[in-house]
């Protein structure tokens, strides 16, 4: 008899439903810090100031991508040495992508070393691209945290993030072709 009651309860717990530990979309959009919703709204300012044609100093026009580089270095840091091949090949993809959607024309070296750039949206995409990306990647660890064990998870999102990151490299790499390799236009 002392068995029975020992598996009874052993018994309830397999059948009692387990509870539910994924948040809610609104459990995630509000334990989410200020600074990342300040974070969101100023790149949102960034990417749409994009989409109009400037003209921008050569420091401006590498801001950004030396911010998201910064960004993207500390990530794959963190992420180890077995995720380097990931990284490469991200890189490569997403390089070469960018340097490729980079149209002919889109800018034009002025003189006082300055460049006009015409607007374009692709910019403000890709922005948002990599701030989803990365905020996706945060909730998801939070919410499953054997995600931090698990190594195709880590090559899958270093790769991505690699790649995307990249292709606003590739495309800044483009843009300094032009700056570096023709003369000055007349404004």
């Amino acid at each position: 008899m002392p068995r029975t009651s020992r598996a009874i309860p052993a018994l309830h717990r397999l059948e009692s439903p387990m509870p539910t530990t994924t948040p809610s979309l609104l459990a995630i959009l509000t334990h989410t810090p200020i600074y990342v919703w300040a974070i969101f709204a100023l790149i949102l300012f960034l990417g749409y100031q994009r989409t109009r044609d400037r003209t921008v100093s050569l420091w401006r026009l590498l801001l950004l991508p030396l911010i998201l580089g910064v960004v993207a270095v500390s990530g794959f840091a963190g992420a180890g040495l077995s995720t380097i091949p990931a990284v490469v090949v991200g890189l490569a993809i997403g390089g070469v992508a960018g340097w490729l959607l980079e149209r002919d024309g889109a800018t034009r070296r002025l003189p006082a070393g300055r460049l006009w750039v015409r607007g374009e949206w692709w910019s403000l995409v890709q922005i948002v691209l990599i701030f989803g990306f990365r905020y996706s990647i945060a909730v998801s660890a939070a919410v499953d945290p054997t995600l931090a064990t698990d190594p195709t998870w880590h090559l899958a999102t270093v790769f991505v993030s690699s790649l995307l990151t990249a292709l606003i490299l590739g495309r800044t790499a483009a843009r300094l072709r032009v700056y570096f390799t023709t003369r000055p236009a007349e404004a």
